[in-house]
């Protein structure tokens, strides 16, 4: 049974290092398929390692106990043979550049070769396991605490070497409520009461009724809202443009500058997390891993176990058995993965981790102001918060009801998130953003999702600032305005000495200063040219004009809607009269002289880098 145990040991954890290092290193390379794929971060160097080990491990104690019922079995071959196809399959599936029956194939043929190359060599082999063992263990530790140490120290340090705070520093909250559009929240005139925490706080704050994303899809939105610059400016149109967003500092750098600690925290491990370079400016940063079920599905193995058996139906033998013992968070899918096309479902990190994240960070420091900025993500699909959740309606849930029930869902819990802060008093001097990355389409133009098109759906967001005795409440702003001036309307209220480092003005100057919006620059979004968006609306790329054709941008008056495509024309809309922009005005009379004003104030914001 020892030598059972030793080989499992030591092939599970040389398996899991080579594995943990090729997920790291192939999904950089297949950056193509980033948005379809489970992705991982350093973390992944121990976790790998740790998983295959309990996993060969049990394999071989399972082994062992059935030589025991069967004594004659050549129990050392049968085991090496199935530790070899395991191991072999797990370097060759986690290229992601083969089909997985070429890579069982490939896998049987090395392990039928590998077992009677150790029929031949069993005590020379046996024999430098045992002399490498404690070797190959110390490498697992090392990468263990390398990691998780590092992570530690160099957060503790840069904390320790920060600037001291200016007195009476307020703390800084942003939550960005992801793939929300604005008029599903009653604040905005939602027939359903889908937010009554989020109207309580806009009546004690400033609400902008026509805040305008700087894209319809998280990527480029995110960097917009990290640093007060526009796509064009920024460079961050898709995953490989790279991290170094045009070189622009962002809010987190600028408040670490005036003392803050700063802290992300991410339900969007696709599109806002550290690998992606969103780490500048965050001493902490929390994406990946959040839970065991969580570690285990970004595994090779773990993939594997989503891919062949999360992907059945409710009713599928598995899932009921793992309903049965408890593991819920298992079918807790999220849109992360590609399991909608034949690969592994992610699990989803819903608004309570979130939560805890950002309040178990918060309450390690009570010395110094922080900036918190939180990323949900039960509003994107797939919709309906937990299965467990109650429908608003009590009628089966459709497409737009299960939208409804995510944004109750994520409402109730900044409600709770707010409650706990007031709990520890940090909440009476803390500024709150609350606000969006983009919209959903949920049928309009043909489409159910978003980052194709620039639509009115996909890029009206809530934005509302809660700043008691500093924004005067119960305020409505309908004049049209981006959502990246967030960094330096923030600047601006806390009176920092960094304004002027993001380009204004600044939406505070719209309640501070009466008149104010008179030549208020018009807000802008943009879309990169994307061949690889999703294929759940890529049926509409041969009806209307969509990123997957050329690059697309939209400007936004107080009454018109331009949308102009790279190769495709332009299209205007009358967005106040016709919401759902289903008449095209471009070739009216009127139209096109609209049409030439509008572009006109477009060239002089791009002609402004």
């Amino acid at each position: 049974m020892a030598s059972l145990l030793l080989a499992g040991v030591w092939l599970g954890i040389v398996t899991g290092l080579v594995e943990g290092a090729g997920l790291l290193l192939f999904q950089r390379i297949n950056w193509a398929r980033w948005g379809p794929m489970i992705h991982v971060s350093a973390e992944i160097l121990w976790i790998s390692p740790l998983v295959d080990l309990l996993f060969f491990g049990a394999l071989a104690l399972m082994i062992g106990l059935i030589a025991r019922l069967f004594p004659r079995l050549p129990v050392h071959r049968v085991l090496i043979f199935l530790l070899a196809f395991l191991a072999t399959y797990d370097w060759l599936t986690l290229t992601g550049r083969l089909y997985h029956r070429a890579c069982l194939l490939l896998a049987l043929g090395v392990a039928v070769a590998f077992t009677r190359w150790f029929g031949k060599r069993e005590d020379m082999v046996r024999q430098f396991w045992r002399r490498t063992a404690p070797w190959v263990i110390a490498a697992f530790l090392l990468a263990l605490a390398g990691v998780q140490g590092g992570k530690w120290l160099e957060e503790r340090s840069t904390v320790s070497n920060l600037p001291a705070p200016a007195p009476g520093s307020p703390n800084v909250l942003v939550i960005v409520i992801d793939t929300l559009r604005a008029d599903y929240l009653s604040s905005y005139g939602h027939n359903q009461p889908t937010s009554p925490e989020i109207d309580r706080m806009a009546q004690q704050g400033v609400l902008f009724e026509n805040a305008v994303a700087a894209s319809s899809w998280s990527l480029p939105s995110h960097v917009s809202l990290l640093t007060g610059r526009y796509l064009f400016e920024h460079g961050v149109g898709n995953v490989q443009d790279g991290a170094s967003f045009g070189g622009y500092p962002t809010l987190g750098e600028l408040l670490e500058l005036q003392g803050y600690r700063t802290g992300a925290f991410s339900a969007n491990r696709t599109y806002f997390s550290r690998d992606l370079g969103f780490g500048r400016g965050f001493v902490h940063f929390e994406d990946y891993f959040h839970s065991p079920a969580d570690m285990f599905v970004r595994t090779l193995y773990g993939r594997e176990f989503s891919r062949i058996y999360l992907t059945r139906s409710e009713k599928s033998l598995v899932k009921r058995a793992l309903r049965t013992l408890g593991f819920t968070s298992l079918l807790d899918q999220d849109a992360e993965g590609s399991g909608s096309y034949g690969g592994a479902f992610g699990i989803r990190k819903r608004v309570d981790v979130v939560n805890s994240e950002v309040l178990g960070w918060i309450d390690r420091d009570r010395q110094r102001p922080f900036f918190a900025f939180l990323n949900y993500f039960d509003v994107h699909d797939p919709y309906g918060g937990p299965k467990s959740g109650p429908s608003l309606s009590g009628r089966p849930r459709t497409t737009v009801e299960e939208y409804e029930d995510s944004v109750k869902y994520v409402d109730d819990y900044i409600g709770r998130l707010m409650r706990e802060l007031e709990q520890r008093d940090r909440l009476k001097n803390t500024l709150v953003v609350i606000t969006s990355d983009h919209g959903e389409s949920l049928g309009n133009h043909g489409m159910l999702t978003h980052g194709r098109v620039l639509y009115w759906d996909l890029i009206r967001v809530p934005l509302i600032i809660w700043y008691p005795g500093h924004v005067p409440a119960g305020t409505r702003i309908a004049r049209p305005v981006t959502n990246a001036a967030i960094p330096a309307t923030i600047v601006d209220l806390l009176g920092t000495s960094g304004r002027g480092t993001f380009p204004g003005p600044a939406l505070s100057a719209l309640w501070k200063n009466p008149g104010a919006d008179t030549g208020w620059p018009y807000p802008l979004s943009e879309l990169a040219q994307n061949k690889y968006a999703g294929k759940q609306d890529e049926a509409v790329d041969k009806l209307i004009p969509t990123a997957a054709t050329g690059s697309m941008k939209s400007l936004v008056s107080p009454q018109w809607h331009l949308i102009i495509h790279q190769g495709l024309g332009d299209q205007l809309y009358d967005w106040v009269h016709d919401p759902n922009e289903s008449n095209n005005l471009a070739d009216t009379p009127q139209g096109r002289t609209v049409v030439l004003d509008l572009k006109s104030k477009m060239q002089d914001i791009l002609q402004k880098k």
